[in-house]
């Protein structure tokens, strides 16, 4: 695992520390973690819905879905 240092507002510091204290998280590098993790899943999620709109539009897709998100989670 690689250590990255991030400089960091205080309202965001204070939001984090809230996160640990209700338990939700262990500290702030699992913090920071599950939050980039529900970024990366939200950016799916919304890549879904938009070639959902596509295909409703009368955009066609065509290929292998896992061959199309391999690209996405590479670039």
């Amino acid at each position: 695992m690689t250590t990255i240092s991030v400089p960091m507002p205080k309202d965001l510091l204070q939001f984090i520390d809230s996160v640990i204290k209700s338990g939700e998280a262990e500290n702030r590098a699992q913090a920071i973690r599950k939050a980039i993790r529900k970024m990366r899943e939200q950016i799916e999620i919304n890549d879904i819905l938009e070639a959902s709109r596509q295909i409703k539009a009368g955009i066609s897709h065509t290929g292998d879905l896992k061959k199309i998100l391999g690209k996405r989670k590479s670039s």
